[in-house]
């Protein structure tokens, strides 16, 4: 070998040592300082390895020391630095992750001040119990008998390193290490009194519930002196001695900062001594000896005052260790098996739960056979990163299982993937000009002597790249490679579409995060300084709920409110001022170790690639999505959707809406399903709807997308009336929410579309909010039209008739109702059919004054009239003949009365059905009439069934109905019983303050 020539090493092979430091403004020094010397690190291949190294001798041995970017460490990074340099240094037999983390007290502390934990002593990550050396304290399984099983994060340390610690131990019993010679290397640097003891009065220990008072910086000067830690006090003497402990190291993906948490972890992970971020991040496959300096107790107190010492120490550990074994031992260290490995990507840091899928993902990959499995979920959902949890915590189960990761985002990238795989098999013939690389990658694959595989095929999105070949050329999904026994296949897609199509029933859905998991992504992906954020829960639960519990979106806020420094209170205003402020926010790029170089990252941006694929598949459900994005997003009926080419045509339109979880259809309760008329009812995702919002605006669409809603809507929404009523309600949110777009307040349709609403509106009862209605197309009519023209004096009318319905307007109502008799009588003539209706609605305003002679005499002169001009049975005639009855009952001539209602009643029944809301109306009166002539048993009989048809054809709060109830009261009251009918009359008051309002007359009255 080179190095036992005197000559450094000039191969990357020949280096058998690795030194990982990731922190590289605090440990790469130290680290440097413990090298004998350095020289110039041999040629590797940056295309798969973009780190820097420092290489160089150690008492021997030829090691190359590794650091992360400054700047950027935790375990994301780690992964990042080791995965490549392992490859690059392939003969390495011996990894030290040297550095800093944070101390855990023991739970019970010593006499002896050297045996517990203190600021500037090392962890040596050995627990020495046959338990795993280094263990996640945040992807521990709970066992049902309530214990807590540890999960390792790399195999431990070769048994010769250990029996070189054994050694090491035994000296330092004995006074034989050097480890002054070691740490006079730091203290010969210039920069010497960063690693000097920072003195044992800032050694403090607070009690673990007391947090910090004061910045970061200030050092605990404002602190409680009476809230440190009781323990035995080092000495100075004892300051000159490097002290080291042998236990357990935690690692987790976010910074600890909290003592009680902290003792949560110790406790937890059976008695560990040290947290830290960087451990999880190396590879799990990799022997591995963490070695860290205690620089703070994991709480709220940590500061920077250690952090040097700290790190000068865990590096002089580490040269005193390397000291004690021959190079030629390394050398001839077992190499570790490693089963090829193709992944792209750092293991997640922010990925919780999901267990589920996990499940069944580790049930597919560890079957035999060669299966094919689909994960699918709306674009941000955390599909790739569910996968790749997957393959890392396969890598740690089946060590021996080979992964590739194939991403189909083009045919380029597949077969940049597959000409990659054939370098790292080493598959003969591969590197030949003309080789058929994803033949041979295939062939190689799917020899049973191979061994066990998973191939994850990421972003299968368009699935054209997989189906469909160039040319003449073999489609790519041809190349997957398959096995009898030992291989796995997992593809991940946006759309359901393309899940059966790859996978068949074999089809995992992912959809959004649940509150707990979405909390703790948030957690990890929030800096340190802002945990404090999640302290109020409903703040939390806004937030997350406000990017509907997407992952993609909620580690792209959590980057933008670590970048501004902001609250998660200030995010929900940015947000919520503007749709415009919204879409920025979604649209903000951020770094993410996670996806492809090459990729956008934002929200908006992955959905905007997905609608471009459906625009190019099926048009048809891109013009749904547009046409949707118009509507409230919520419960948007599927006969509201523009008709298309054919019904199969307009099913598969939706379908693919569906498929990409753009659109999901809303589940109606069994009870109220109609099975004669079952509506579809549809949910449009909020994000996405948002993001369409402004894609359409970009792309001038939205204008022209708004009319066609508009004029769809005021095809299918009716002029009220009872008929098909749960459809058309379907319609009415739409339509409000259309009619106060901005972009249509210019367009003619708009008044039509607002006349139904009012219309509808007085169908159901909602009286107040048809007279608003009402008023703003009579204001349009009169300045579109004119005062004069009839639809303005129809619009007149409909005002005044919603505010007589009110029951306290009844004197405006009248004066509104003449002006509009005098102009129809001036436009339009004695006899025309709008002229007998104003004159209608002016006697009945009248009565409702309590005028009922004048009352009579207007009706009876119109219902001449109606005879003559409609005919007898004409239903407006229908209408005269009834408002005469009411005025004769209005003036106590219930007997007259009750013989014409009976006479409406029958031509109703004939002309309009039993059931029509008019009907209805006659057989309340014809009761009314029986009450006012002591027939209270007779009444009640009648009462009982016009209640039962208006619940069912109007609604158990419409306003008539709470007449019927109210009615019932009445005749029970007549008949003395009055228990019975105050029961009833409190369920009407009840109601009545809910529905017309505590002020409406009706409700005043059932007060009495």
């Amino acid at each position: 070998m080179a190095s036992n020539s005197g000559q450094p090493p000039h191969r990357c092979v020949d280096y058998h040592v690795a030194w990982i430091c990731p922190v590289a403004n605090l440990e790469l020094l130290p680290a440097r300082l413990m090298l004998d010397e350095e020289h110039t690190p041999p040629p590797y291949d940056t295309h798969y390895d973009d780190n820097t190294y420092i290489c160089g001798m150690i008492n021997g041995h030829a090691a190359v020391v590794a650091t992360c970017p400054q700047g950027e460490t935790g375990n994301v990074n780690a992964g990042r630095l080791t995965g490549p340099m392992f490859r690059t240094f392939p003969n390495i037999r011996m990894a030290l992750l040297v550095g800093i983390g944070g101390g855990i007290p023991r739970a019970i502390a010593s006499d002896d001040p050297l045996d517990d934990i203190h600021l500037g002593d090392v962890v040596v990550g050995w627990p020495g119990d046959g338990k795993p050396a280094c263990v996640y304290h945040d992807r521990g399984r709970a066992r049902v008998d309530g214990e807590f099983e540890m999960v390792g994060t790399m195999q431990n340390p070769d048994w010769r390193l250990l029996n070189a610690l054994s050694i090491l131990v035994s000296d330092h019993e004995m006074g034989k290490t050097t480890f002054a010679r070691q740490l006079e290397r730091l203290r010969k640097h210039k920069k010497h009194r960063a690693f000097a003891h920072p003195g044992l009065e800032h050694d403090r220990l607070y009690k673990a519930a007391y947090l910090h008072v004061g910045g970061y910086g200030s050092k605990c000067a404002t602190c409680d002196p009476n809230e440190l830690v009781q323990r035995p006090a080092r000495t100075e003497d004892d300051k000159d001695q490097l002290v080291f402990h042998l236990g357990r190291v935690a690692t987790g993906n976010a910074v600890i900062q909290d003592g009680e948490q902290r003792d949560r972890i110790g406790a937890r992970c059976d008695g560990a001594l040290c947290v830290e971020m960087e451990a999880a991040g190396v590879d799990a496959n990799r022997q591995c000896l963490v070695i860290r300096g205690i620089s703070d107790y994991a709480d709220s107190h940590k500061g920077d005052k250690w952090r040097s010492h700290a790190a000068g120490n865990a590096a002089a550990f580490a040269r005193e260790l390397l000291c004690k074994i021959q190079p030629a031992v390394v050398r001839d260290m077992k190499s570790v098996t490693e089963a090829p490995w193709a992944v792209p990507f750092a293991r997640p840091p922010s990925f919780v739960g999901r267990e589920t899928q996990l499940a069944k993902l580790d049930a597919h990959i560890s079957s035999e056979g060669c299966r094919r499995l689909a994960i699918y979920g709306l674009g941000g959902c955390g599909k790739t990163a569910l996968v790749l949890e997957s393959t890392y915590r396969t890598r740690e189960q089946q060590p021996a299982r080979a992964i590739f990761w194939v991403p189909a985002v083009s045919r380029e990238s597949f077969e940049q993937a597959y000409r990659d795989i054939g370098a790292l098999l080493r598959i003969p013939e591969i590197a030949d000009d003309n080789a058929d690389v994803k033949r041979l990658v295939k062939a190689w694959l799917s020899n049973e002597g191979f061994g066990p595989w998973l191939m994850v095929v990421d972003n299968a999105d368009d699935f054209g790249i997989l189906r469909d070949a160039e040319s003449g050329k073999t489609p790519l999904i041809d190349y997957l490679p398959h096995s009898n026994r030992k291989g796995s296949i997992v593809f991940t897609t946006r759309t359901r579409e393309a899940a059966v199509d790859l996978a068949g029933s074999n089809s995992v859905e992912l959809g959004e995060l649940g509150e707990g998991e979405g909390k703790e992504v948030l957690r990890t992906r929030l800096l340190p300084d802002n945990q404090h954020l999640l302290e109020d829960g409903q703040v939390v639960y806004e937030f997350l709920n406000m990017l509907t519990f997407l992952a993609l979106a909620i580690v792209q806020a959590a980057a933008f409110i670590n970048k501004n420094n902001i609250t998660l209170a200030d995010y929900m205003s940015v947000y919520k001022d503007s749709e415009e402020d919204a879409i920025k926010l979604l649209s903000k790029e951020f770094e993410d170790h996670g996806r492809y170089r090459d990729a956008r990252n934002p929200v908006a941006t992955t959905w905007y690639i997905s609608f471009k694929q459906i625009r190019k598949q099926d048009p048809l459900a891109a013009d749904y999505l547009s046409f949707m994005a118009c509507t409230t997003g919520e419960n948007i009926p599927g006969s509201l959707l523009l008709p298309g080419s054919s019904r199969l045509a307009a099913m598969e339109a939706v379908g693919t809406l569906d498929a990409y979880a753009f659109v999901t259809e809303r589940r109606q309760p069994l009870g109220r399903r109609d099975t004669q008329h079952p509506e579809k009812m549809f949910d449009m995702h909020r994000l996405v709807r948002l993001a369409m919002h402004n894609w359409l605006r970009e792309h001038e669409q939205w204008d022209a997308w708004v009319n066609k809603i508009l004029t769809r809507l005021v095809e299918v929404v009716p002029y009220g009336d009872h008929e098909r009523r749960e459809v058309w309600t379907a319609y009415l949110p739409h339509a409000m929410h259309v009619v106060e777009l901005p972009e249509v307040y210019e367009v003619e349709s708009r008044v039509s579309l607002l006349d139904r609403l009012g219309c509808c509106e007085q169908s159901l009862g909602r009286y107040n909010s048809a007279e608003m209605t009402q008023r703003k197309v009579l204001v349009l009519r009169e300045n579109m039209l004119g005062k004069e023209h009839p639809a303005t004096l129809t619009s007149m009318g409909n005002v005044a008739l919603a505010l007589s319905r009110q029951g306290k307007y009844w004197a405006e109502a009248e004066k509104m109702h003449r002006e509009e008799l005098a102009l129809c009588e001036k436009v339009l003539g004695k006899g025309h059919p709008d002229t007998l209706t104003s004159m209608n609605n002016v006697a009945w305003t009248l009565s409702g004054q309590g005028k009922y002679v004048e009352a009579e005499k207007i009706h009876r002169e119109e219902l001449a009239l109606c005879e003559k001009v409609l005919g007898k049975e004409h239903p407006d005639t229908l209408t005269s003949m009834n408002n005469v009855a009411l005025a004769l009952s209005g003036q106590g001539k219930y007997v007259e009365a009750e013989k014409m209602h009976r006479e409406v009643l029958a031509l109703r029944e004939k002309v309009l059905g039993k059931g029509h809301p008019r009907t209805l109306t006659s057989m309340n009166e014809v009761a009314v009439a029986l009450s006012g002539q002591g027939k209270y048993v007779e009444a009640e009989k009648i009462h009982q069934e016009v209640l039962a048809l208006r619940e069912k054809v109007l609604g158990k709060e419409h306003p008539d109905t709470l007449t019927s109830i109210n009615n019932m009261a009445l005749a029970l009251s007549g008949q003395g019983k009055y228990a019975e009918a105050e029961k009833i009359h409190q369920e009407v008051l009840a109601l009545r303050e809910k529905v017309p309002g505590k002020e409406h007359p009706d409700t005043l009255t059932s007060t009495y």
